[in-house]
């Protein structure tokens, strides 16, 4: 083996409810490669979220050009969203793994690493879900977070959820109809008995696929959608200043719905906001280097 094989090398991983993001750096900090896998919450399973883990891995490996490289020279460091229940930190410490090692925290608090370098500062995430995070002094506050079925205000899921009950409103008359709601309806059968067959599997990466539905059909003034939107961005706005009351001196908005909710959000809320220092992959490297989060010490027991 060269010094070179030797070398360690770093797996950078966001973990949430539509996708897993993975990218592969050197010890210098330069990236190598990147893959892509599914929904990886925590709240899936932990072996759901490890095998996308590692088959966005593997293709990020399968990238690379003349190197191969074990799955047990990566140091991994997980952004893993819904790693909230103690049950589910408890058994993320012990489960098997291929890796040399592997430490994990929430997305929330990964990428607020990430944005403020360590700093303090508040991070709001709105994607698939939602979550807040804040970090002022020894303090570290989580706001909402709780999952799809009690919380995720203003995230993705929420609003397509609103969407599919609003559009079967429609079609049982007790609400007016808009162009909206019939898309809606034809994109999940046609029929509420297509539309409640559909819900019975239907998980919160299905729900967000919907919200860009929502925001073209806004642009094009559909009150339905409008409204809908609008409902959403007065829930952000409400993590916004529950985040401002923890006294950070800044929020950085983060995930899908980040930008597209943006221009619907209040003026006041737009001075919270402020530019990253760095992102959620930051934030994994100086979770691997600092061994801040939870550490796994199980270690090359499945591959």
């Amino acid at each position: 083996m060269t010094k070179s094989d030797e070398k360690p090398v770093y797996l950078a991983a966001d973990c949430g409810g539509s996708h897993c993001r993975v990218r592969l750096y050197d010890e210098d900090g330069n990236r190598l490669a990147e893959g892509f896998g599914g929904p990886s919450n925590a709240t899936l399973g932990l072996d759901a979220v490890l095998s996308e883990i590692f088959r966005a891995t593997r293709e990020a490996l399968g990238t690379l050009d003349g190197e191969t490289i074990p799955l047990s020279r990566l140091h991994a460091g997980f952004a893993m969203a819904g790693l909230i229940e103690p049950a589910l930190r408890d058994e993320f410490t012990h489960i098997p793994h291929p890796f040399a090692s592997m430490t994990a925290e929430t997305d929330a608090f990964v990428a607020q690493l990430g944005a403020f370098a360590g700093g303090d500062g508040g991070l709001l995430i709105t994607g698939t879900g939602s979550c807040g995070f804040a970090s002022v002094g020894a303090e570290k506050y989580y706001i909402g977070g709780w999952g799809f079925s009690v919380s995720d205000q203003g995230s993705g899921a929420r609003l397509g959820h609103l969407a599919v009950r609003r559009a079967l409103q429609a079609y049982d008359e007790i609400l007016p109809p808009s162009p909206f709601c019939e898309e809606i309806m034809n994109r999940l059968g046609g029929t509420p008995a297509e539309v409640s067959s559909w819900s019975l599997t239907a998980r919160p990466a299905d729900y967000a696929d919907l919200a860009a539905l929502a925001f073209n059909y806004a642009a094009r003034e559909d009150e339905v959608a409008v409204y809908l939107v609008k409902e959403i961005a007065a829930e952000v706005e409400q993590l916004i200043r529950a985040l401002s009351k923890r006294g950070v001196s800044g929020i950085r908005h983060v995930g899908g719905l980040a930008e597209p909710i943006r221009p619907w959000l209040d003026d006041s809320c737009q001075n919270y906001f402020v530019t990253a220092e760095g992102d959620v992959f930051d934030g994994a490297l100086r979770l691997i280097n600092n061994r801040t989060g939870l550490i796994n010490k199980s270690g090359k027991g499945r591959q």
